[in-house]
């Protein structure tokens, strides 16, 4: 089942004037791309939801927010901020990005958007699949799942990261119809300083095959300059296989759980790591 739903975006930006400057030229390549991240650990009693909002520090804006255990993620209007639902207890991941400016760059915003599409309702054993596109001059850095309404069954069967946004697959494998909503978090590629120098934002797409038997964890790392913002994952769609969580681990690190009954299944898994080592030029 494909079908294509009504794309709603918003934009959101958080100015960098004030940040610690560093001394390097403007021309010169440092680490000028500053890598945040905020946890909570959340304890629910049994039979309990709660909603938990985790906002990322002054100056920094949130690329991707991840959870294990939440029934919904949602990135707010707010460019620090990030919502998670859960109806148990669990732990909450926010990454963020900041830029330390030279001495003679001045005037930088970061902006980041989000796109929604409505995931009509998926019928129980059915899968629905749906594109969800940055703007032009954007790129995706993170994505969510809004699940509707109580016994939701609604699963990630695929979130590949692309050039341009993702590509989702949600499977319904509970026993009534499921709806819900998917978002893409995106970054303003290229930014220009009042100062007169610019600075662009550079991501690389890792893929790689993990091979899954019973219940497993797989993990992964970006390079050693790099940041690691959003994860991905496609599964096979004839398998029985389940992600049951995926998030982020220190500075560089990803990881995916899955569920597997019979056998011994390749699943594909992805990771979009941010170069931190970078340059404003006139």
């Amino acid at each position: 089942m494909n079908r294509r739903g009504l794309t709603r975006s918003i934009a959101c930006a958080a100015a960098l004037a004030g940040v610690a400057s560093t001394g390097a030229p403007a021309a010169a390549q440092a680490k000028v791309v500053e890598p945040v991240w905020v946890t909570k650990q959340v304890d629910i009693a049994a039979g309990q939801t709660k909603s938990v909002t985790l906002k990322c520090p002054a100056r920094a804006v949130a690329l991707n927010g991840t959870a294990s255990h939440a029934s919904s993620s949602i990135p707010g209007a707010n460019a620090r901020r990030w919502t998670f639902r859960f109806d148990r207890s669990g732990s909450a991941v926010l990454r963020c990005v900041r830029l330390r400016l030279p001495h003679n760059v001045s005037g930088i915003s970061l902006v980041v958007g989000t796109t929604f599409e409505p995931v009509f309702e998926v019928p129980p054993g059915f899968t629905q699949t749906i594109d969800v596109k940055c703007p032009t001059g954007e790129v995706p850095t993170g994505w969510g799942l809004d699940r509707s309404g109580d016994a939701n069954g609604l699963s990630i069967a695929a979130a590949v990261p692309t050039a341009k946004g993702w590509s989702f697959a949600v499977e319904n494998t509970g026993a009534t119809g499921a709806a819900g909503s998917l978002n893409a978090r995106c970054l303003e590629r290229k930014q220009r300083a009042s100062s007169g120098q610019h600075h662009t934002f550079a991501t690389r797409i890792a893929s790689f095959t993990e091979q899954i038997e019973n219940d497993a964890t797989a993990s992964r790392s970006c390079r050693s300059d790099e940041y690691s913002v959003a994860t991905g994952v496609s599964l096979p769609a004839s398998d029985d296989i389940v992600l049951t969580s995926t998030g982020l681990t220190g500075e560089r690190g990803a990881e995916w759980t899955f569920s597997q009954t019979s056998g011994a299944t390749p699943v594909q898994t992805s990771l979009i790591c941010l170069a931190r080592t970078t340059g404003f030029r006139r």
